[in-house]
């Protein structure tokens, strides 16, 4: 087991634990709390032990993404009799624990949650950073606000449930912290696809944790998104979150934001900021780990999508630009300009 601390403006330390099991870690948490709710997609409940917490359970993915799905967790918690100083326990995906973490921001004024991410994808991104949001007129995260867990459990024994698609997802923004933060783990990520396939644990943990460090760097610089630097955690996302709003979120998270890497990455060889081997890079890993996906969607739509990103500030879109394996700058480009670059160079889009 690895572990480490990052720091909150707000709510102080945040606890990252790496290969931790859930039953001890939840254990030690109820000796600290008064209560506790734990909020689950019903299709992984039986994969979490009965007894410790009441449950609610929540749907799946995208469809259980909303406004409507945070009230329930909120009146279901009432009916629990969860007080200001209980817990809610998020036990699942990305969006289970998007969900969780608003509900808890906004339940009784902010009551503190713990993330217990059981897909690669939450373990190495949706877990950490403190972002919550729900969908809402087909664009992703548009209601949401700023709320950090208490604790973060990574408990690989979930890894092993997984099927092999959605297992590899995650690796996308493995992909993405090394191809902007760190060489390294490119390098590490790049040289190991077998032992990722296996599933090899110890790599796992290697990959998550650094990952996770990561991650937990940007965030202590900019929590809020303010002062420019967590851009770099949405590279791949202004292309990626349009390809899912495009195709009605029939594409997964990794999937899309592995090809909007590639995009973005052509784009910025386009404009000058970008070496021009680093698109063949990206989609040469992607390849290697089977995240590349032959998909069109209507341009339209994207283009859409794309205006409504959060990015996009007037006419302009604050975007990160990958300079070369492992460096990035902030770059403004004017939206005009970015759609007709998008049109240009992502053919596969359709």
């Amino acid at each position: 087991m690895r572990s480490f601390t990052y720091r909150s403006q707000c709510s102080g330390e945040v606890k990252v634990l790496v290969n931790q099991p859930l039953d001890e870690e939840i254990r030690r948490l109820l000796e600290r709390y008064t209560g506790c709710v734990l909020i689950t997609p019903s299709s992984i409940s039986g994969l979490v032990k009965q007894g410790y917490c009441p449950r609610i359970m929540i749907k799946d993915g995208e469809e259980g993404k909303s406004i409507e799905t945070v009230l329930e967790v909120i009146k279901d918690s009432m009916n629990h009799s969860l007080d200001r100083g209980g817990v809610m326990i998020g036990v699942g995906g990305g969006s289970t624990l998007d969900v969780v973490g608003f509900a808890a921001a906004i339940y009784m004024r902010g009551i503190d949650h713990v993330n217990v991410p059981t897909t690669t994808l939450a373990m190495v991104d949706a877990a950490l950073g403190g972002k919550t949001g729900v969908n809402a007129a087909n664009l992703k995260n548009v209601i949401g606000v700023f709320k950090q867990p208490v604790e973060i459990v990574v408990d690989l024994g979930f890894v092993k449930t997984l099927p092999q698609a959605s297992y590899l997802d995650g690796f996308a923004e493995v992909l993405k912290y090394g191809v902007t933060m760190d060489k390294g783990l490119f390098r590490r990520l790049n040289d190991n696809v077998d032992r990722v396939m296996a599933r090899d644990g110890t790599l796992l943990e290697d990959l998550i944790y650094s990952s996770l460090v990561n991650k937990a760097k940007v965030v202590e610089a900019d929590e809020f998104d303010k002062l420019g630097v967590r851009i770099v955690l949405n590279y791949g996302h202004t292309v990626g979150h349009a390809l899912e709003s495009a195709s009605g979120f029939s594409i997964s998270h990794g999937r899309a934001v592995g090809l909007g890497m590639v995009c973005e990455s052509s784009i910025g060889v386009k404009l000058g900021y970008t070496k021009p081997d680093v698109p063949g890079l990206i989609a040469e890993s992607l390849t290697k780990l089977n995240l590349m996906q032959d998909i069109k969607v209507n341009l339209d739509s994207l283009l859409r999508a794309i205006m409504g990103d959060k990015k996009r500030t007037g006419d302009y879109l604050n975007i990160p630009m990958v300079t070369d394996v492992g460096d990035w700058v902030k770059v403004k480009v004017k939206v005009s300009d970015y759609l007709r670059l998008v049109r240009e160079v992502c053919g596969y889009l359709g």
